[in-house]
């Protein structure tokens, strides 16, 4: 026993040397920014972090480049370069800085610009007033756009990877737009068709500008316009003269025809464009796309960066503090020991095809990757930022390996995405504007490079007002990318900043209650995300990412989780936080196995069902299916696992319902074992029915569903 005990003491004091020794090869600096505006005759200063503020003097390369993936001219260099005056000449230019040039620590940051001249900078017009509610300052946009364009006609037409708006607005008023009417592109040219020309202009165009184009007869926007006697202002060539992100409306495809002349300027009037084209996109989910998600029931949560090297909780033991965000307490701004770790992540056994193989097994039907936690760092290469995957031994992209493995095993593909960041230098500060750009950025890249896209999973923005983040365009662009995404109730959500209600559409297309299990709530969509371990004695609420003190919850208990959604109308989204290597523990990878040999006979009691309609009963409830001709298949889910305290059905024991109207015939057990599919008595008298187990029967521990038709 002395023996065991004294190796034990040196495997953990090696272990503690080996964390003591990669803390001191931390580099002497991390995360490198660029403090001050990109605007002619501002002087621009380098910033790093140092460890507990220690005082460093590395080498500052500052290039600069005519485009953000373009090649690097060098423009100054040297211990002494902490700052750069730009000059005229700097307009239109990208700028970054690279601490520690000529080391192997060395850091870039990431690039900011194009550079503006101080002309363009007095010409933006920032509409949000934080002296206002955020919805006061829409319906402030909205008023204005409804005086400048109240005779105008305008849409939006498929640009790039850009969807065309699903509406055009005739003078005010919203006019759906069916695919086979909507404006299209060809050749470089705009087109629109006859039916589009009576359906918003209520006219006929003469025959001889008519043309060809798009397999039919379509006219070409600017003949159409002299014909109507209308000016055109469009988007892809009312362009600010640099494409800084403060300058340039995100108006690609915006077709107006207008009485007026030069309605917009496309600087001064930035957000004014940017709503008007809000206003033509449907912000939530309807019915019809939003169906897949309440079948599904059942999906797969990841929690996985970094932080697993260290086995702290992702983002949440980052030991500093969070700038601006909520109130940590702690001294620095930066953890060292976290905050360079990815110079380290190499999980060389990460293959999602097996991740995907462990969810199918298991039943689930979609799953959700952490692309960019709080913690800032970010699973896929951006141009956007260089605190990611493409920086560390490992290099290759994560979510794009994911996104692949997800298609090929036919499960929906979601992205967590935190908007919050306690990493970035720019983040809720005099340069947000900076982290807006590459928020939108990343969100962009994550929506357009590995394909068909159904889940944006957001947390909350903290403490900050919605008028620091512009939802309405950011959920508008979404929707151009991917018109039949589903986003999450989290990506408004502030803590005390913003004023006033939240407007319905910013709500998102279904609920996320976490760590514990939703009422019952047919209204609005949901899904409970809960953890399929814990930390015994800590005070999470769950293990989302990797530890090894972690506990697996039992079979039997995340049973009982899946049965209560079902039946109170929602999802099940399960997590587990893979090892450092990118492997799944396999205790926890065994529970989800486990849930999917349990759900194989109780299949078509919980696909494609809707909870209800017996809710919240004593011995457990029910979900239903409805056919074509409106009748309903009723599930009871008799179930100890969910039932009442003291109120669980035992042995054979007749079930007791109420008479709901449906005027049930037939009653059929549903079972893991050989009474599977046998017929159950079925008596109806003094307004309910009751149900008798077929002889021999007793109730299941866990779960007896009874098919009523």
């Amino acid at each position: 026993m002395f023996q065991f005990k004294h190796h034990l003491f040196c495997l953990l004091a090696l272990l503690a040397g080996a964390s003591m020794a990669a803390a001191a090869d931390t580099a002497p600096w991390l995360r490198a920014w660029i403090d001050g505006e990109e605007i002619t005759g501002t002087t621009l200063e380098s910033r790093y972090s140092t460890l507990d503020d220690e005082p460093a003097s590395p080498v500052i390369r500052w290039e600069k480049s005519d485009s953000r993936n373009g090649k690097p001219v060098l423009v100054q260099q040297g211990k002494d370069k902490e700052s750069y005056t730009l000059t005229d000449k700097d307009a239109g230019q990208y700028f970054r800085i690279i601490v520690g040039s000529g080391t192997k620590d060395a850091i870039a940051s990431p690039w900011i610009g194009p550079v503006i001249t101080e002309k363009q900078a007095e010409s933006i017009n920032n509409r949000f007033d934080p002296a206002n509610t955020y919805q006061e300052n829409v319906d402030a946009l909205q008023k204005e756009l409804s005086e400048k364009l109240r005779d105008a006609v305008y849409f939006t037409v498929e640009t790039g990877k850009l969807h065309g708006s699903p509406y055009a607005m005739v003078n005010n008023e919203r006019v759906p737009l069916p695919e086979d009417i909507r404006p299209f592109r060809e050749n470089g040219k705009i087109y629109i068709n006859q039916p589009f020309v009576q359906a918003v202009f209520k006219k006929e165009l003469p025959d001889e500008i008519m043309e060809e184009a798009g397999g039919q007869k379509a006219y070409e926007i600017g003949n159409a316009a002299r014909a109507l006697k209308l000016n055109l202002w469009q988007g892809d060539k009312e362009k600010a003269p640099v494409p800084n992100f403060r300058l340039q409306p995100m108006a690609e495809g915006l077709v107006i025809f207008t009485p007026e002349k030069d309605i917009f300027s496309p600087v001064r009037d930035r957000d004014l464009v940017n709503e008007a084209i809000n206003r033509l996109f449907d912000f939530k989910a309807n019915d019809e796309q939003i169906q897949w998600f309440r079948d599904a029931k059942f999906g797969m949560f990841i929690h996985w960066n970094p932080s697993s090297l260290l086995e702290r909780e992702i983002s949440w033991e980052r030991n500093a503090a969070r700038p601006f965000d909520s109130n940590s307490g702690k001294k620095n701004v930066m953890d060292f020991e976290y905050d360079s770790t990815y110079r380290r992540f190499n999980p060389k056994q990460y293959d999602p095809k097996k991740w995907m193989s462990v969810a199918r097994k298991s039943g689930m039907k979609y799953a959700v990757l952490t692309s960019k936690h709080h913690d800032s760092f970010s699973n896929f290469p951006s141009a956007y930022d260089t605190f990611t995957i493409a920086n560390t031994p490992y290099g290759k992209d994560i979510v794009g390996q994911f996104a692949a493995a997800v298609h090929a095993a036919g499960l929906k593909l979601g992205f967590y995405y935190s908007g919050r960041d306690w990493y970035n230098p720019y983040y809720l500060t005099n340069q947000h504007y900076r982290y807006l750009e590459y928020y939108f950025g990343q969100i962009s890249e994550l929506l357009t490079r590995y394909g068909q896209v159904d889940i944006l999973w957001f947390d909350s923005l903290g403490s900050s007002s919605l008028n620091q983040w512009d939802p309405r365009t950011m959920i508008r662009r979404i929707k151009q990318y991917q018109p039949d995404i589903l986003i999450n109730n989290r990506m408004n959500g502030t803590r005390g900043g913003n004023k006033g209600p939240l407007a319905e559409d910013l709500k998102g297309d279904f609920l996320t209650p976490e760590c514990k299990l939703g009422p019952f709530n047919d209204k609005t969509p949901w899904e409970s995300c809960m953890t399929v371990a814990d930390i015994p004695g800590t005070r999470w609420t769950g293990n989302w990412s990797y530890t090894s003190k972690a506990k697996v919850k039992p079979v039997e208990e995340s049973i009982k989780f899946l049965i209560n959604n079902t039946v109170k109308d929602g999802n099940l989204l399960y997590n587990i936080g893979p090892t450092p290597l990118g492997t799944f523990v396999p205790e926890q990878a065994n529970t989800f196995l486990a849930m999917g040999k349990w759900i194989a006979p109780y299949r078509e009691a919980i696909y494609g069902t809707r909870g209800g309609p017996y809710k919240n009963m004593p011995w457990g409830g029910s979900c239903y299916k409805t056919n074509r001709n409106g009748k309903k298949t009723v599930y009871l889910h008799v179930s100890p696992l969910i039932a009442q305290k003291g109120k669980e059905l035992k042995g054979s024991e007749p079930l007791l319902i109420k008479d709901i109207g449906e005027k049930f015939t037939k009653a059929t057990v549903i079972a893991d074992g050989t009474f599977n599919g046998k017929e159950a008595k079925l008596e109806k008298e003094d307004g309910q029915y009751k149900i008798t187990l077929p002889a021999g029967m007793s109730w299941d521990k866990w779960d007896t569903v009874i098919k009523l038709q």
